[in-house]
């Protein structure tokens, strides 16, 4: 762009006689000037050197097997002898042009086989971003077993404490889609030292469990009420011969077990405590047979108090009922919907939560239902300690036994007892 005031000031006369001078002169090119070449630069010509054009991978483990194109062509192995028999070529892959590998002789050429069968397997192949670009990559059963027998034998027991703490995410992560309790209750999160207290009203009964886990302790006529808080805890051990002779996944094995028995141990806690809530203000129904007539009655006492049924919390042996009595409730086509379904997942705008088990895994015993309404309205389930894992091994018991101590610390309490109800058959 040029300048307006230099383009005024020459239609007008010049500022001075040697601006003028100077405007009237002729231009001259300046010399382009030389620099000092030295004695090798004026004997050799300068080569250029062409740049490396960029490529675009996924992972520096892509870049190592395809060439630009993307055709599978790995870089060779390079060894002190092939280093020195190959300064001079400037093809650093396994293949050439022709296909052919890039060998200066036999042996050298079984080596580059030996390391391309050692390097890529279909195996390790199916893993790579060139072919599933959106897989993600999943630690084979013999590299977790490796990993468990790393960390036995690790002195520090450093090893044994992140693997512990490693089996501890999936199972915070199971509790709350997978949880009996935690679907019906509104889980709250402590801080330090905060005090867990619910508001109540005080014309209505609150419970809460004991510090024990197990007995419901009632709390009349308070506007707040403090809930107890209890630890729930799972202990899976390994013995360090049966790492080394078992024939399945150790690990998902103390995952499950360690989730099985945390949320037996919770869904017992809240079970109990709405037997007991619902009894409270609530008349207990009785029925022959599980169907809509006894979902309704149930549903009417708590709605008689102005609160909304959300779920029917029954047995597995009464979802039998359910199946073989809905032909009088449903039409033929929907019935059949329902029985090639197999599930049934809710009844009167609420939704059914099964609890199975037998013997000391039984949640909810035979020929007992509950309707209760929702979190906000019913308790709350406080946390106190988040889910979290210790090693231990019992080396002083003569025992070579080692494991994880898998360690919550939770409260409930039911502000409204009002809110649930029960039926028995």
């Amino acid at each position: 762009m040029s300048n307006p005031y230099k383009r005024i000031s020459q239609n007008r006369r010049p500022v001075s006689a040697q601006s003028a001078r100077r405007a009237s002169a002729p231009q001259r090119k300046a010399a382009p000037r030389r620099r000092a070449a030295s004695t090798q630069e004026s004997s050799a010509p300068r080569r250029g050197m062409a740049a490396r054009e960029r490529t675009r991978f996924a992972s520096k483990r892509d870049e190592s097997l395809f060439d630009g194109g993307g055709t599978f062509n790995p870089q060779r192995y390079d060894s002190p002898a092939s280093r020195r028999a190959s300064a001079g070529s400037t093809n650093r892959r396994m293949f050439d042009d022709r296909g052919e590998i890039n060998a200066y002789d036999k042996r050298e050429a079984l080596t580059q086989i030996h390391e391309l069968m050692n390097e890529v397997t279909k195996k390790n192949a199916q893993s790579l971003s060139f072919y599933r670009p959106d897989a993600e990559a999943k630690v084979s059963k013999e590299a977790r077993r490796d990993i468990l027998a790393a960390a036995m034998t690790d002195p520090t027991g450093q090893g044994f404490h992140v693997v512990g703490e490693e089996l501890a995410l999936p199972i915070k992560a199971i509790l709350d889609y997978e949880g009996f309790a935690r679907k019906i209750y509104r889980v709250r999160k402590l801080a330090q030292a905060e005090l867990f207290r619910i508001p109540v009203d005080i014309r209505s009964t609150a419970w809460v469990v004991g510090q024990d886990g197990q007995s419901p302790e009632s709390r009349i006529k308070t506007k707040w009420i403090t809930p107890p808080e209890w630890k729930v805890t799972s202990f899976p051990s390994i013995d360090i011969m049966d790492i080394y002779q078992m024939n399945f996944d150790v690990l998902d094995r103390a995952q499950d077990t360690a989730r099985q028995e945390i949320e037996l141990q919770e869904d017992k806690a809240a079970v109990s405590l709405i037997d007991e809530a619902a009894q409270t203000d609530n008349a207990v129904t009785t029925f022959a047979t599980l169907g809509i007539g006894a979902f309704e009655d149930v549903r009417f006492q708590v709605e008689r108090h102005r609160l909304m049924v959300e779920n029917f919390l029954i047995s597995r042996a009464e979802l039998s009922d359910i199946v073989k009595t809905m032909s009088s409730a449903v039409d033929p086509v929907t019935e059949r919907e329902l029985i090639l379904a197999g599930y049934i997942g809710n009844v009167l705008n609420a939704q059914i939560l099964t609890a199975a088990g037998t013997g000391v895994e039984e949640v909810i015993p035979p020929g007992t239902f509950y309707a209760t309404t929702g979190a906000d309205y019913m308790g709350e389930m406080g946390v106190r300690i988040e889910l979290f894992s210790e090693p231990y091994n019992k080396y002083s018991h003569q025992e070579t036994v080692k494991g994880w101590a898998f360690i919550e610390m939770v409260g409930f309490g039911i502000a409204n007892a009002r809110s649930c109800a029960k039926g028995l058959k």
